[in-house]
């Protein structure tokens, strides 16, 4: 797997030249825009609501599509499989504005055939979808968060491939 530097973002990928090597993915993050995603989070301001405008921008699915662009034209332009290594978007921001973004990101990333994998399962509670809005709670909810919800519903249509050994003599 290769990301391109820095932080592997979407727009970085168009500084990587392909490899000739059999099986290589090609892998970015997704925390665009920055401002909404890593809200609460060190110096970034709150209360940042997506879809919405941010950092004088329009954000929404379409605009997410156009972050992705360069992706989707390395992909096709070069054959290559990828996969969206990280993507998140803090759990306290406003309304269902997490489980907003999210779902256009895997929106997007499914119909592109991309792998991906969400950050992160059990790690600092700012991302987790097993926590609820509140900041300051720093408890798993006892029912699915509708963030958990969405990603179990991805995943329940993942298909696990049955494969045989095959017996050399």
């Amino acid at each position: 797997i290769i990301e391109p530097a820095p932080w592997g973002s979407p727009s970085s990928i168009a500084l990587l030249d392909p490899i000739d090597v059999p099986g290589v993915v090609y892998s970015v993050h997704m925390y665009v825009p920055h401002a909404f995603t890593h809200q609460g989070v060190y110096d970034n301001p709150m209360g940042v609501v997506y879809p919405g405008i941010i950092d004088g921008k329009w954000y929404d699915r379409d605009t997410l599509r156009k972050v992705l662009e360069p992706v989707r034209r390395f992909q096709e332009g070069n054959g290559v499989h990828i996969y969206i290594g990280e993507f998140s978007a803090i759990r306290w921001a406003p309304g269902d504005s997490a489980y907003q973004y999210l779902k256009d990101c895997i929106d997007s990333f499914e119909e592109y055939g991309w792998d991906w994998a969400y950050h992160a399962f059990r790690e600092w509670d700012g991302w987790s979808v097993e926590h609820g809005p509140d900041r300051n709670d720093r408890s798993r909810t006892a029912t699915p968060t509708d963030r958990a919800l969405l990603l179990r519903s991805w995943y329940a249509r993942n298909v696990k491939a049955e494969f045989s050994a095959v017996k050399k003599n």
